[in-house]
């Protein structure tokens, strides 16, 4: 099982695809680190959680497109051709669709690392800020929630259509722009940028990174939603699917 998995991972992981995101993610980060987050989101310090926010919400389309793609290789032509093949072996199905999901979440944190990584070596080498610890809550409610809806949604799709995984890439792009109420804004960008302007100035002169209730409870929803479709594409799939 566990050669099973790493091979999975590193089918995912060792092809120019991979490192054509990775490129892109760094070279994306560092634009936006040097445009939108050092000059502060919202009148805040570029080292605020409002701002380190914003970073990954902007960010994030590029994170999900590269996990639509990696769903996507479930659907590929190779993998339908290979069916056939694994069909006639005694492996279980679930448990292979299973290795390949954790595959693709590891390869998405994988990527996350990299735009991650480099906005504390630039906070770091520009700010001499080292406190990482208040990114960690920006982080988790900007990640994990939206990783896991799209995963499981694109696991929905896919199996409705191959071709449905592209409409969803192609939303992941447009998804930022639409003005979204805190509850459903998936990304964050909204919810980074406009509530604090709601919020009274702290000591430093800045409003506290605080998240209300209403974001908590679209977070969990979309994280809730995002676990149902997954195992539903675990559980209630033909062999033929994959």
């Amino acid at each position: 099982m566990t050669k099973l998995f790493k091979y999975e991972l590193r089918r995912l992981l060792i092809n120019k695809f991979f490192l054509g995101l990775l490129v892109i993610a760094a070279l994306y980060s560092k634009h936006l680190l040097e445009t939108v987050v050092i000059l502060g989101v919202s009148n805040t310090a570029p080292f605020s959680g409002w701002s380190y926010g914003m970073f990954l919400a902007k960010i994030l389309p590029i994170l999900l497109i590269a996990l639509l793609f990696f769903v996507s290789f479930l659907y590929s032509k190779q993998e339908q051709g290979m069916s056939i093949l694994r069909n006639a072996t005694p492996i279980n199905l679930r448990v292979l669709i299973l290795l390949r999901c954790s595959a693709m979440i590891i390869g998405f944190f994988l990527i996350a690392v990299i735009p991650i990584g480099f906005s504390l070596w630039f906070y770091a080498n520009n700010f001499h800020f080292t406190n990482f610890s208040s990114f960690i809550l920006p982080i988790l409610i900007t990640l994990l929630p939206s990783m896991l809806f799209i995963l499981g949604l694109g696991i929905i799709a896919g199996r409705l259509h191959p071709a449905l995984l592209y409409v969803l890439m192609l939303f992941m792009l447009l998804f930022d722009y639409l003005p979204m109420p805190y509850i459903i804004d998936l990304f964050g960008s909204n919810f980074f940028q406009s509530f604090p302007l709601t919020l009274p100035l702290g000591a430093d002169c800045e409003p506290a990174f605080v998240v209300p209730v209403v974001v908590w409870a679209g977070k969990v929803v979309y994280l809730v939603i995002g676990i149902v479709l997954t195992i539903l594409g675990l559980v209630h799939f033909r062999k033929s699917d994959y």
